[in-house]
């Protein structure tokens, strides 16, 4: 019965994916590197960004930014944070506090930037501009929603601009390329892969919605492909992430 056999695997899927650009809530394989944020040596306050060259001291200084944390050699600002926050660029959790949402903000940033010291490396993925604007659509369709007020305003209010928001979704677009281009084709999913996942989380799920039919195995089984091999990617991009942060110096200040 299709509609048994659709429930219960997009219920899986749903519940197996890692990761998402969650622009509006139907991106894949992002973030993977939405994991919690590690610890990290802290110093006691988070150091002024340096002015611009051209600003001369004629007066008492002024606070131009502050920096939220250090990547390697690349620093991640407060305002870029805030902008980031503000907008809603990843969709909130429910239940999520504001701080824990900023701090899951600054983790997607900083695994960004450990991705896109890897990316530099390669030719670079340049994504479709028909994609990456109806990437920013659906964000400020979000956005408005949320906000009660249309798009414009509420990124002004925010102190951003539609270009800054279509350079955050071209960047994310690049970097998922990017990642599913360097790991999806070392992947294997086995026959053996594909009914132990049918015999375990398939039936499971076929249990809990209790479905009345149950499609058998060879009926489903090129679904569960997909699902499966969809797991896996993200399993390695989790490994591959977490490797990404061993081998670099990642330095988080307290606001």
């Amino acid at each position: 019965m299709k509609d048994a056999r659709t429930a219960a695997t997009i219920e899986v899927v749903f519940r197996g994916s890692f990761v998402a650009l969650v622009l509006a809530g139907v991106t894949f394989a992002r973030a993977a590197g939405s994991e919690a944020p590690q610890a990290q040596p802290a110093a006691p306050q988070a150091p002024a960004a340096a002015p611009p060259a051209s600003m001369t001291p004629s007066g008492p200084a002024v606070l131009v930014d502050r920096i939220a944390a250090v990547v390697g050699d690349e620093i991640v600002l407060e305002s870029e944070v805030r902008k980031l926050v503000a907008v809603g660029f990843l969709e909130r959790n429910p239940d999520e506090s504001g701080a824990a949402y900023r701090d899951r903000v600054l983790d997607e940033r900083i695994v960004d930037l450990l991705r896109e010291r890897q990316l530099r490396r390669s030719s670079g993925f340049e994504p479709k501009p028909e994609e990456v604007e109806a990437r920013v659509a659906a964000l400020e369709e979000r956005l408005a929603k949320e906000r009660g007020i249309p798009a414009a305003a509420a990124l002004a209010a925010a102190g951003a601009t539609r270009e800054e928001l279509a350079e955050w979704v071209k960047r994310g677009l690049a970097l998922d390329s990017f990642v599913k281009e360097r790991l999806a084709p070392g992947l294997k999913v086995t026959e053996a892969d594909l009914r132990a996942y049918y015999d375990s989380t398939f039936l499971e799920a076929a249990r809990k919605h209790r479905l009345a039919e149950v499609s058998p195995f060879e009926d489903v089984r090129e679904e569960i492909r997909d699902v499966v091999r969809e797991l896996k990617l993200n399993a390695e991009i989790a490994r591959w992430t977490a490797q990404l942060r061993a081998e670099t110096r990642i330095l988080i200040y307290r606001r």
